[in-house]
């Protein structure tokens, strides 16, 4: 699904919307760790941020039904530029700034 409504031509705004494949999502929870309702789903676990934060690689649908769960505050899409990541973990083994 495709958005093409005025605002976002004005805005220069590309929205899309995959029906099927998967994603990558910050995920962020209340108070407990959300890795286990992130499994029970099928998703997977990339990166743990802190005891109430991760990444998380799962479908939209399933993105959506998290996102009801008590005690889950915000599920939300992350694109990832994999040049600009490539260029931070370059910088970070030889300790200089990043150029991006």
């Amino acid at each position: 699904m495709k958005s093409d409504s005025a605002f976002a031509n004005r805005f220069g705004a590309k929205v899309s919307l995959a029906g099927s494949g998967e994603g990558l999502f910050l995920v962020i929870a209340r108070l407990s760790d959300p890795a286990p309702r992130v499994r029970a789903l099928g998703g997977q676990v990339v990166m743990r941020l802190n005891g109430t934060k991760l990444m998380a690689r799962m479908g939209l649908n399933q993105a959506l039904t998290l996102l009801k769960e008590p005690g889950i505050d915000k599920v939300g899409g992350v694109h990832l530029d994999v040049e600009r990541y490539h260029k931070f973990l370059a910088a970070q083994r030889g300790g200089g700034a990043p150029s991006v």
